[in-house]
């Protein structure tokens, strides 16, 4: 029988008609099956398949950059988060050409009160920012009293018992833990949010997610 590797569903282009380009390609070729023909042209199919995959790759990286931008400029100027152990993460800090962008999203955080306000929820290579919008401008969110940056270093995602929307994020790179409970929109969304953020700590740079001069001037 003629046998061909990988599914003809995997190889197909996105985009106006170029969606069965390659399985096109496929069905003209399939008489040649254990031919040195049918090997180049899997060979081929596969290089085409690595670049569609890399140039994927290039589209959102340069759409997380642009959007890291974007966000920069909507924040107040003099806008300043508190971070553990009495520092601060300022706008500049945000421009960072070592921080980028890695997930952000709308999310709910829940005060000590029960009340849920909406945030925007920053996840930067080192750093979770938790801002709101003010006058439709970003500014640092606040709630409890509680930081609204959060380094990464030892940071602990679990799930709310009885709560498939919500997630904890346990705060322990300090002498004195704090606890956030995030409210998501759906299930997947939380998972999507918990995935992230566990694949992200431990690869932040500085213990407390200040610039690395900051941290020097402070020791």
């Amino acid at each position: 029988g003629v046998h061909f590797a990988g599914n003809a569903e995997d190889y197909q282009v996105p985009g106006p008609g170029g969606a069965g380009c390659l399985h096109l390609i496929i069905s003209v070729f399939l008489p040649l099956a254990n031919t040195e023909e049918h090997q180049d042209l899997t060979r081929a199919l596969s290089l085409i398949k690595d670049t569609i995959k890399e140039v994927d790759t290039l589209v959102n990286l340069h759409e997380k950059e642009s959007r890291l931008r974007d966000i920069h400029s909507k924040m107040e100027p003099k806008t300043q988060g508190k971070i553990k152990d009495d520092r601060v993460f300022r706008r500049e800090d945000l421009a960072q050409g070592r921080r980028w962008l890695l997930h952000e999203g709308t999310v709910s955080w829940k005060a000590a009160s029960g009340r849920l306000k909406d945030i925007l929820a920053v996840l930067l290579s080192d750093v979770l920012l938790l801002l709101q919008e003010k006058d439709q401008r970003y500014v640092f969110a606040t709630v409890d009293n509680k930081p609204s940056v959060i380094s990464l270093q030892k940071l602990i995602v679990r799930e709310v018992a009885h709560e498939e929307k919500a997630m904890f994020l346990i705060c322990a790179s300090s002498n004195e833990p704090e606890m956030y409970e995030i409210h998501t929109a759906s299930k997947e969304e939380r998972n999507t949010w918990m995935t992230y953020i566990r694949q992200s700590c431990g690869k932040g740079k500085g213990a407390t997610g200040v610039p690395e001069e900051d941290e020097k001037e402070n020791n």
